[in-house]
Formats: C-alpha cells, structure tokens, sequence
C-alpha cells in the first residue's frame, strides 16, 4: 500500500471515529452564510484588473458637477466541503473561521458550505453546491477528497477547485488545470513550541497525543522534539526525552483525555503537545496544575484555546485560512485563475516579511495564516529571546528546523541512530541508498516524512 493509499485509508478511518462519536447521521445537511463586506483598496483592485470579466455599473452622481461610472465588483460564489463539524474547535471550525474572514474582505461573496461529509460523499456534496448554490469556487478540506476533487474538476471545466492537504497532482497525476491545492503547514510553530516546553519542563519528559502516524503529524512530533530538546539541552546538558501516544483519530476528546493522563501518570511528562481538533489535552494540563497540584503544560492547537487552560498554556500553533481562501476568490472575481500548489509557514501573508529585531519581534500576535499563540511570561525571558530569535529568522528562511543548527549543530538522526539530516551538504541514505539534500530538509523530505528523531523514547499505541 502507498503512502497515499495509507494516510487516505487514515483519514478515512478518522472520519468515522469522529461521525460514531458526535453521533452524526450519514445525511449531509447545507449550512449556507453569506458574508460581504468593503474593504479600502479591494474594489480598485478588482477594478484594475485588464483581465476581469465585464460587470455591471454602478453610476455615482456629484451634486452640480459630473456623472462618474465605477464597475462593481463582480459576484463569487463559493463552496466548502467540511470533513467534521463546525464547531469541533479544531481543523474544521478553523477552516470555517477562514471562509467567514475572506467572504468579508471581497465584495460580492456569497459562500455555502456542507459540514461532516464522508470521503465516499465527497464527489455528491460538491455536487450538491454547483447544483444547488451555483458555487463558482469549490474547497475541499480533507486529504480523503483529493480524488474526487480531481474528477469532478474533470467534470466541470468552468467551475473552479481548490483541494486542501493533499498533492497538486491528485488523481494519479492528471488532475486539471482548474484544480489547485494549498496548505498551511505547523512544523516551524511546534519547534518554536519545543523550545519553550525544553526551556520549563522540570522532569525532563514530554509528551505528546497524536492523531495518526501520517507524515504532516510525524514531521510535527519530531519538529516539537527537536526543539524540546535544543532549549533543554542548553539548559542541562542532558537529552530530552519525548513519549507519543496515538489516537488513530483526529477528533476524539476522550481517548485524548485518556492519552494525556497516561503521559503524565506513567511517564512523567510535565508538557503537553498534541494533534486532536479539541482542547481536551491543554484542560487535561489545567485539571493537573490547579486540582492536583502537580505542574503540567501545554498548548493550543489552530485556535486560541487559553479560555480552557489559562493556568496551563504555553503558547501553540494558529491558523488563518483566510489569506489563502482570499487569494482564489480574487483569483476567480478577476478571471486570473492559475492552477497553484500553495503551502503556506512563517512569514507568508505578511505585509512585513523582513525580520524584526527580537524586541521587536511579532511572534505571539495574529498575521499571515499561520502563527503563535500568546507567549507566557513564565517562559524564561532568555528562551522567550530564542522564540522570538528564531521566529524571525524563519520569516526570511534564514533558519529551519529540521538542520543541524536546529539541533544544536549535529547532524539528525533517527531512532535507529541514522544520521537523515546531515551536517554535510549532501547525505546517502543507508536504508535506500538514495544521496538527498543533507543540510536541510527540503519539501519532499518534510512531506514524506515517515521516521522519528532519537530523542523519542517510545511509541504507545492505546
């Protein structure tokens, strides 16, 4: 079975977890908002734009002067595909928050949207949109949708597609030129994360609950890991030490709380990372911290979770969809329609993208479509520097995670001591014989990522 074929039958099997417990019927119900708003600048724009379509006019008369003719923005219709529910406060409920941002910064939008949609479904629920909401652009957020996305693009040449978290190709390579795809990817955030759970953890011992073992979580793991173990190492001179329990599903609050509670109870683990669309994990901290008596923390994971530990958060990863939605709704509004692969860290969406000073720094407020939460002055101020440091460092590309600096300048190496991210310019892999890229991981490595940095201790199936 292929990688592909793998996190598929994955996802696939989340969806079913997630639909079991919130006990959703297999009927798909249409949740329909329409959001426009007028935002300075936006209709100019659209305006200026040589390739728009015509649009209607809209005549402003000047008392005892002249009549001025504006073009009014043309309308977009837009679609969402959904894989849980809106308000599971995690992966779907951010893609929703997303859709509501760009819908208000474009005239003209109209938007719909289809909740807790099955794979199998998939094909049907877009079908549903351009039938019924005459959706012009069309989102699909689940990399189960990959394929149908590709053939219902195939289908309809004059509607537009966007497949969220999977491959540009799609479809085994033959996806059309109407259909994009796009990401906003976390790997950098939840180094920044290891930073500051290696420069408070008094055990030495972290934790994490993770969703499935597919490479976007696993280069999450490792990214937490290594800079977990980066601060503490600097601080001790011993090696962290990291435990990961998974879930086998990305919704599940219980089997989460479960998790969490085993880290801490059997292992030690003192912080708290995670890859489950609810806050069971930071309110599993919080319990800990203000009921027992004994200091745990963690963090939030694509929204702001503070409400649910406020004793208890670290700081953690955000996302805003939105720049990214915005970006094809303009594209269709002005009939510039590219086919893109858009995969989206620090530093993108910025209307800064230069470093900053570290007293300066942004890190811990909302820009671009992926950033930290709020750091807690209980981080160390010295580690509060490096965060800040290293954040604005990766808005210029000047510092990665996954390279020997990120790892206290040695080269990587994984549970088997193979050295996969070497010091040198250029490494062969003893496993395939394959010679790659040695200082830095580059795309392909970061997405096919399907091995473990040394410091993980264990694995813990549950």
């Amino acid at each position: 079975m292929t990688g592909e074929e793998n996190s598929s039958r994955d996802k696939r099997i989340s969806r079913v977890n997630r639909r079991e417990f919130l006990g959703i019927s297999t009927g798909m119900a249409v949740g329909g908002v329409v959001a426009a708003g007028v935002v300075g600048g936006i209709a100019g724009y659209l305006a200026g734009q040589a390739a728009a379509p015509p649009a209607a006019a809209v005549t402003v008369t000047r008392t005892a002067e002249r009549t001025v003719t504006l073009p009014r923005a043309p309308e977009v219709k837009v679609g969402y595909i959904y894989v849980g529910p809106v308000g599971d406060y995690g992966w779907t409920y951010a893609h929703d928050q997303g859709r509501k941002w760009a819908d208000a910064r474009l005239p003209g939008t109209k938007s719909a949207y289809i909740e807790s949609v099955p794979d199998p479904q998939a094909a049907s629920a877009m079908e549903t949109l351009i039938t019924r909401e005459d959706a012009k652009l069309i989102f699909t957020t689940s990399f189960g949708y990959m394929d149908p996305t590709a053939e219902m693009a195939a289908k309809y040449p004059d509607r537009y597609f966007v497949h969220i978290s999977g491959y540009r190709s799609g479809a085994a390579g033959n996806a059309p030129r109407n259909m994009s795809s796009a990401f906003a990817e976390f790997y950098q955030l939840y180094y920044l994360n290891g930073l500051a759970a290696g420069a408070v953890t008094r055990t030495g011992i972290v934790g994490y609950v993770a969703a499935h073992p597919i490479p976007e979580v696993v280069r999450h793991i490792n990214a937490f890991v290594l800079g977990a173990n980066y601060a503490y190492r600097r601080r001790t001179g011993r090696n962290i030490k990291a435990y990961v329990v998974w879930l086998f599903s990305w919704f599940d609050p219980a089997k989460a709380r479960t998790a969490s509670i085993s880290l801490i109870e059997e292992k030690n683990a003192d912080v708290l990372a995670y890859t489950e669309d609810t806050p069971a994990t930071l309110q599993v901290a919080e319990e800990y911290t203000t009921q027992k008596g004994r200091r745990v923390w963690s963090f939030s994971h694509y929204s702001d979770m503070r409400q649910y530990g406020p004793n208890s958060h670290l700081t953690g990863q955000i996302v805003n969809w939105g720049p990214i939605y915005l970006e094809f709704y303009r594209m269709v509004a002005t009939n510039t329609w590219e086919s893109v692969d858009i995969w989206t860290r620090i530093g993108d969406y910025m209307p800064w993208r230069w470093r900053l000073p570290d007293e300066k720094s942004t890190a811990g407020k909302a820009e671009g479509t992926v950033y930290l939460a709020p750091l807690n002055p209980a981080i160390p101020a010295e580690w509060q520097r490096e965060i800040k440091l290293r954040y604005e460092q990766m808005k210029e590309l000047v510092f990665e995670p996954f390279s020997p600096e990120g790892n206290l300048g040695q080269p990587i190496r994984d549970q088997a001591g193979e050295v996969m991210i070497s010091d040198k310019e250029y490494v062969v892999s003893k496993r395939t014989r394959e010679r790659r890229l040695g200082s830095r991981a580059d795309r392909d490595a970061l997405w096919e990522m399907d091995w473990f940095v040394e410091y993980i201790e264990s694995e813990l199936p549950r």
